[in-house]
């Protein structure tokens, strides 16, 4: 599987599955455009929700910092 050249999200993928690893890393990405203020406040918020229900901490320490 291609894992965009990144050892970490390989890892997540491989811990959590690349489903999750996947979904979580993009929802992540919304939110940090969200504090950026480059998204809306309702889709940084429903991105914040998301994180905090399905993305375990574990998860997001390991995809935060991938890069494409």
């Amino acid at each position: 599987m291609y894992y965009l050249a990144d050892q970490r999200l390989k890892v997540a993928a491989e811990r959590f599955s690349a489903d999750k690893a996947l979904r979580c890393r993009t929802v992540y990405q919304i939110y940090k455009l969200y504090k950026q203020g480059l998204v809306t406040q309702k889709v940084g918020e429903k991105a914040a929700e998301i994180l905090e229900k399905e993305c375990p901490r574990e998860l997001l320490e390991l995809v935060a910092p991938t890069v494409d």
